[in-house]
């Protein structure tokens, strides 16, 4: 963030705040039809990064869905590929050990 970012956010009564940096859109085959997964980065106070996903995964292979927790990054880089990994990784091993991709796979994200 800038300087007058910084400035015009920092108030004694503002606890924290985030600004938006970008949006991607991933796509996921999963039969005949493309599943999307909104992936949004945003930047901290204090100049680290995090993302939230539109979308968790639970494959078959899974017990529940991998819903990570809080985890912030030193760039937005490092954000967005821990992000596309969290879901990539249970995808490939599910096709791996045999199944075939669907859209139920995905659960929504009630918060994003």
């Amino acid at each position: 963030m800038s300087a007058h970012e910084l400035h015009a956010l920092r108030h004694p009564h503002v606890v924290a705040f985030h600004k938006f940096f970008s949006e991607y859109h991933i796509y996921f085959q999963t039969g005949a039809e493309r599943f999307r997964v909104s992936i949004r980065v945003y930047e901290t106070d204090d100049g680290r990064y995090f993302f939230e996903q539109s979308h968790y995964i639970r494959t078959p292979v899974q017990e529940s869905a991998n819903v990570l927790t809080a985890e912030t990054h030193a760039g937005p880089h490092h954000a967005l590929s821990r992000a596309v990994e969290s879901i990539t990784t249970y995808y490939e091993d599910a096709l791996g050990q045999g199944h075939r991709p669907a859209a139920e796979w995905f659960v929504r994200n009630d918060v994003y």
